[in-house]
């Protein structure tokens, strides 16, 4: 039987292997590994795999990692990467735990990497691990820019955090003088270290409490008070990951960080520095999103700190373009997304009234803004019921003075991208809805739409317009609300899929 060209080339890095690395050589296995790691992807990868292995042993390869050529270790690391792929992270601990201490302190950024994403097949707290790998990967996260090494070294470490493995193996004396060196770097270095602590305060009330024993919750907390407003910016972007849990929200509300953050929505108000301006626009979407932190009642955080009124005041700003008024209209959207939260705005009213006010003024991308804040707040459940349902019909019933789903439909009959998906996307929430369902079928003028095939449309507005009419025939009501008819044509439309397009009779004209 011939030698195929894959044996052929694992031959040749063979005997490669076995002479002095001379110039010449290092050119030939670089071409040799090149030519592997394109076997490899062509196939097929079993039998090429185990050829590769029963010949080249990793012991080799990782060898090869530590050759004084930069061309030959990107080379080796990616073929390393290839035949890892298959291999589990039980064997890889068992089999390589020599090598991946080495692997994270090489020098080299892409065998940093290499080694790095087999922590991504770690998947259980229960999976074996070496607390000896924890300050390596700390050290990962060092460096002023970003890199592969130090976005994979936080994603290895939040990863670990998010399946348990912070107290045991992440936080050994060894690893918190790393940590310590770290959070002494500049403010990037220092904010991928706060956000491995989010990740295993959100996982842990114990790890909050031996991060703040040592020192390091009060130090993040600090960030807030920095003169450097991107770093003040970066703080209030961490905070509602950090409420998890009530124990780091009561710590964060006793130290003053949310009536601090109100505190720079109102100084705002007579201050248009744009460091002001960008303090207000950060502190607004650090409100809007404590809606989804499982550590608190929305309702009562926001009774507590009074947001909602200013939110409010700044939807109503008479500037079309402005870009706080445009922040204060998804913060609203993102606040209603919460039910307990839109329960709340629904009971104080400025802020839905505002939104209202805004759309029925509103044109081009202020319309589509809003058009977008009601989509989240109709779509704050897969199966929405009771009094938070209720609260977006009466949403919906004030806007466009009760004729939404009629403005709504001539805005997406324009066939303008941004719009008609815009206004697809708060349809297919309405459809959620017993009182949406009931309102679609009740106006004709958008079935037919919605029945109306158009391959000349936008990709994403076909998209929308199946999920529409997805959602609507997975109702529980829907047989009940539209005729068996209208019905039967809408499950066709689900079956044949969003970018069916049917056949056209061909009329051959044959000439005498």
């Amino acid at each position: 039987m011939p030698e195929k060209e894959y044996e052929a080339n694992i031959k040749q890095i063979c005997e490669l292997l076995q002479s002095d690395p001379t110039p010449e050589v290092i050119q030939g296995l670089r071409d040799a590994f090149e030519a592997l790691s394109k076997q490899l992807r062509a196939g097929p990868f079993l039998e090429v795999f185990e050829t590769t292995l029963s010949n080249i042993p990793f012991s080799a390869l990782f060898s090869l990692l530590a050759a004084p050529d930069n061309k030959l270790i990107v080379t080796v690391a990616g073929v390393t990467g290839l035949l890892l792929k298959p291999v589990t992270w039980p064997m890889v601990h068992q089999t390589f735990e020599e090598y991946i201490i080495q692997g994270l302190a090489h020098p080299h950024p892409v065998v940093k990497s290499l080694v790095l994403r087999q922590f991504l097949k770690c998947e259980e707290k229960t999976d074996p691990f070496s607390p000896q790998y924890g300050p390596h990967i700390w050290k990962c996260l060092e460096g002023k820019g970003e890199s592969d090494a130090t976005r994979l070294g936080k994603q290895v470490l939040v990863h670990l955090c998010k399946i348990g493995m912070s107290m045991d193996y992440l936080l050994s004396d060894e690893s918190m003088s790393v940590v310590r060196l770290l959070l002494s770097g500049n403010e990037t270095q220092r904010f991928r270290v706060y956000d491995v602590v989010a990740a295993a305060i959100g996982e842990s009330d114990s790890a909050f409490e031996f991060f703040r024993q040592e020192g390091i919750v009060d130090m993040l907390v600090k960030e807030g008070d920095a003169r450097d407003v991107l770093v003040a910016m970066n703080f209030y972007e961490l905070v509602p990951t950090l409420c998890e849990s009530s124990v780091p929200y009561e710590y964060l509300e006793a130290a003053g960080v949310f009536s601090d953050a109100l505190k720079q929505v109102y100084k705002a108000k007579n201050d248009d520095s744009v460091t002001s301006s960008l303090m207000r626009l950060s502190a607004l979407k650090l409100f809007s999103r404590m809606a989804d932190a499982q550590g608190i009642s929305p309702a009562k955080f926001y009774e507590r700190h009074a947001i909602v009124p200013e939110l409010g005041e700044l939807v109503l700003l008479p500037e079309p373009g402005s870009d706080l008024k445009a922040t204060a209209i998804t913060c609203v959207g993102t606040i209603g997304n919460n039910a307990e939260a839109l329960g709340y705005l629904a009971t104080e009213k400025t802020a839905l009234a505002a939104l209202v006010t805004a759309y029925n003024s509103s044109f081009g991308h202020l319309r589509v803004e809003c058009l977008r804040a009601i989509t989240c707040i109709f779509g704050y459940s897969t199966t929405p019921s009771g009094a938070a349902s209720q609260a977006c019909y009466e949403l919906y019933a004030q806007l466009d003075e009760g004729k939404f789903l009629v403005g709504l439909t001539k805005e997406i009959m324009k066939g303008f991208e941004e719009s008609c998906v815009a206004g697809l996307a708060v349809i297919q929430k309405m459809a959620l809805h017993a009182w949406g369902l009931h309102e679609i079928a009740s106006y004709q003028n958008i079935v037919n739409f919605l029945l109306m095939r158009d391959s000349a449309r936008v990709k994403t507005a076909q998209q929308w317009q199946f999920a529409v009419v997805e959602s609507i025939v997975k109702a529980p009501a829907a047989k009940s609300e539209f005729d068996d008819d209208t019905y039967a044509r809408l499950a066709r439309y689900v079956r044949e899929g969003p970018y069916f397009v049917a056949a056209t009779a061909q009329v051959a004209l044959e000439s005498s």
